[in-house]
């Protein structure tokens, strides 16, 4: 504990100036002083879980972006990033001194405060969207935070455990992988590793213990393998840097788990990687190393001409070196070691054209197409879940029959790659050729699969697409249009019920009403209203009305915890979440909409109830008058008597809501011989 205190008070703003001079010239240092005095007053008298100042924390984070030769105003916005969520400064506060940049950066990383309304995993998702719409404007947001992650995750030792397994959880779910995505391998190997050792201490230390043990011998032999390559390099004139390639903690543990192999057998594996100057040496390199050692075909991969989505550009190949071990070689330019280490803020090491990288950077498509989607934020669940499917993304690369490279995610279809081409093309797809051959949209395709797809106009998605594809762009296409079309056949029923009222009668739902209901937001379903009936307590958020029905085999009323299910060309049924009946449409997920009660007072909504008793003189008189008190009326009523004098009540009633009905259980259940009492259809005794 006293050295980890020596070092925080020997890092101050001196450090992080001093490291700026000397990295980048070119930033203003009046300014970075200034943010630094500026945040040290906004967190006066705060300190760390640790002990320390506050302020310690904003330093630490500068100087990480300090490494990465980061601008004036992205270190600024670091220095001040919690000034605002942890104390009493305002974005104008901040606009006024600094700028609106260095605002909007701090606003992007600032959490959304939680509301009674929202649950903490909802604030979260809502706080995570906000910061990935802010990194689309400006890519500078999502670097500070991953800045941000890594330092609190560097010091995450002084929280309770079980805030250190939740950040922990979070942060490899969530912030590596983005990292990775943003091709930051340099912060998210770190950040996999710290929250490795918190969330399985047991394997992190065996791993490590076992990385040292290894580590002699392996230097020893990469010593050699290094010698060799240097000498044949030089003879053909080819400058190079070789390396071993550090293998982190959390790779090794990932390839035990999912190759189900020891460590001595995922850490046989050698690793070097040779740096040079020109992309023509790369090539140049990789001769030589075919020719001192055999490669194995199969292993070979040219990220430089086909580079990653992540800007990820590199050679590798696995050969067979000395000893008979497997060698596992990347060949890169330093600019590209740059990038495959720093990924979209090496754009600030090299001074790139700002406008440039906000205009046109591919590494960010997958963050718009994530924050265009539908974001009603109350599907947090669904939300997480497209997000991490974007993060864990494994690369594929197939062809066009013309030879033009696309990229899809590992298990893509050929309806995949159809949506890849064109939105149209995705839509009309009925069939595919892979290979030259013809082959099912169910069929896997791998990299190097040339893929022609053959469209009709009579084609079309199907829901079984859903569970077909891998990328989450055409999962999402594929929905737009069902909405669609349910919108289409919602139309539809509208103008038949316009032509044939009566046709839209069902002898089975006599009962149900018919209330006006509005499609969320996160349907993205625009209807026009095809109802004008009285409003009778239940609206959807939005603002369109469609017809819907009341569903009788759960009967919902107000205080009930409903969904909608999207029919076709009937409207929409209301049934209970808790509803039996949902189970068999779980399979259509896309037919489930939110709905919320209104609650007004003066609507009445039928319910069946059934009362048993043991028979006696005035029982139906009984439960009749108590019905009455309870200011109900009974639209139908049944009575049977059975063996053994077991009498069943079938009603009928009017209720206000769930309350109102639990009221008039109450009653019932009060009365004397009565046994039970419950909805029927439901066969749940509310209590």
């Amino acid at each position: 504990m006293a050295d980890f205190e020596l070092k925080i008070r020997s890092r101050d703003i001196g450090t992080l100036l001093r490291k700026i001079k000397n990295s980048n010239p070119d930033i203003d240092l009046a300014v970075i002083q200034k943010a630094y005095l500026f945040a040290n007053a906004a967190h006066e008298d705060q300190f760390r879980l640790s002990g320390e100042p506050y302020i310690v924390h904003p330093l630490e984070v500068g100087l990480i972006l300090a490494e990465f030769k980061l601008d004036t105003d992205t270190i600024a916005a670091a220095l001040l990033h919690d000034t605002v969520e942890d104390t009493g400064t305002t974005l104008d506060m901040i606009e006024k001194v600094f700028g609106r940049e260095v605002a909007q950066m701090v606003d992007g990383v600032t959490k959304i405060s939680s509301i009674k309304s929202r649950t903490k995993a909802t604030a979260q998702a809502a706080t995570l969207r906000k910061m990935l719409l802010a990194t689309v404007k400006d890519v500078r947001v999502i670097i500070i935070k991953l800045a941000d992650k890594l330092h609190n995750m560097r010091t995450i030792m002084f929280q309770p455990p079980e805030t250190q397994e939740r950040v922990a959880r979070e942060t490899l779910e969530i912030y590596a992988p983005l990292a990775r995505r943003l091709g930051m391998s340099k912060i998210s190997s770190e950040l996999e590793d710290l929250a490795f050792r918190v969330l399985e201490p047991d394997a992190y230390n065996d791993i490590k213990n076992s990385i040292a043990q290894r580590n002699t011998e392996l230097e020893a032999y990469l010593d050699n393998v290094r010698n060799l390559l240097l000498e044949r390099l030089r003879s053909l004139n080819i400058d190079a840097e070789i390396t071993g390639r550090a293998k982190h903690y959390y790779s090794i543990h990932k390839k035990i788990m999912e190759q189900k192999k020891s460590f001595e057998e995922i850490y046989d594996i050698r690793a070097i990687r040779i740096i040079t100057s020109e992309i023509r040496d790369c090539y140049g390199v990789l001769g030589v190393v075919h020719t001192l050692w055999s490669p194995i075909i199969s292993r070979f991969k040219d990220f430089i001409a086909v580079p990653k989505s992540n800007m990820y550009q590199s050679l590798h190949t696995t050969v067979i070196g000395p000893d008979g071990h497997r060698l596992e070689v990347q060949i890169r330019t330093h600019k590209m070691h740059a990038t495959a280490e720093m990924g979209i803020a090496a754009h600030w090491l090299y001074k790139e054209d700002p406008g440039a990288l906000k205009k046109n950077n591919r590494t960010l498509a997958f963050l718009k197409d994530i924050t265009q989607r539908p974001a009603d934020l109350r599907d947090t669940r669904e939300f997480m879940k497209n997000l991490k499917m974007d993060l864990y993304d494994n690369e594929i690369f197939v062809f066009t029959p013309k030879g033009k490279i696309i990229k899809l995610p590992a298990g893509a279809t050929p309806i995949d790659f159809a949506y890849a081409i064109h939105t149209q093309v995705g839509n009309t797809t009925v069939g595919a050729r892979v290979n030259n051959a013809m082959a099912s949209l169910k069929t896997k395709l791998k990299s190097g699969d040339i893929i022609e797809i053959m469209t009709s106009k009579k084609g079309h998605p199907s829901e079984s697409w859903l569970k077909l594809v891998a990328s989450p762009g055409a999962r999402n296409k594929i929905r737009s249009w069902l909405r669609r079309q349910l919108e289409a056949e919602l139309k539809t029923a509208e103008e038949e019920k316009h032509r044939d009222e009566k046709r839209q009668e069902d002898k089975s739902g006599k009962d149900d009403k018919t209330v006006p209901v509005a499609i969320p937001q996160d349907e993205q379903i625009k209807l026009k209203s095809i109802s004008r009936q009285k409003k009778t307590g239940i609206t959807v958020n939005g603002a369109s009305n469609v017809l819907i029905r009341l569903s009788q085999c759960c009967q919902p009323i107000p205080g009930d915890d409903v969904v909608g299910f999207i029919t076709r060309g009937r409207g929409i049924t209301v049934h209970k979440r808790s509803c039996p009946s949902l189970k068999r449409l779980s399979g259509e997920p896309e037919r489930i909409i939110n709905i919320v009660w209104e609650g007004s007072p003066d609507t009445l909504y039928p319910i069946k109830v059934a009362v048993e008793a043991i028979d006696r003189p005035n029982l139906l008189k009984d439960v009749a008058d108590e019905i009455s008190l309870g200011k109900t009326n009974i639209i139908k009523a049944e009575a049977h008597v059975q063996e053994g004098k077991h009498a069943v009540f079938k009603f009928i009633l009017e209720v206000r809501s769930n309350d109102h009905l639990k009221e008039i259980i109450a009653r019932l259940r009060n009365i004397k011989n009565v046994t039970d009492v419950y909805k029927l259809n439901e066969k749940v005794i509310l209590k």
